[in-house]
């Protein structure tokens, strides 16, 4: 069984009001990495993910959805 991650990322960024350069300065990568993430090119690592999650107050279920 084949699960497909769609980013919710950018959608949680909007939600606490967040530029996307602050999210990609906070985590330490690029905004063109961040981006790569948001458009589903790549996916962060896990330790990355929940770094994101922390600095968005959400879970890291809540940055991407199955489809």
């Amino acid at each position: 069984m084949e699960i497909k991650l769609v980013s919710n990322i950018e959608y949680c960024i909007e939600q606490r009001g967040f530029k996307k350069k602050y999210v990609a300065d906070r985590l330490g990568v690029s905004v063109v990495v961040l981006s790569r993430w948001i458009n589903n090119h790549s996916k962060p690592s896990l330790e990355n993910a929940f770094r994101l999650s922390v600095i968005l107050d959400c879970t890291v279920d809540d940055l991407f959805k199955v489809e």
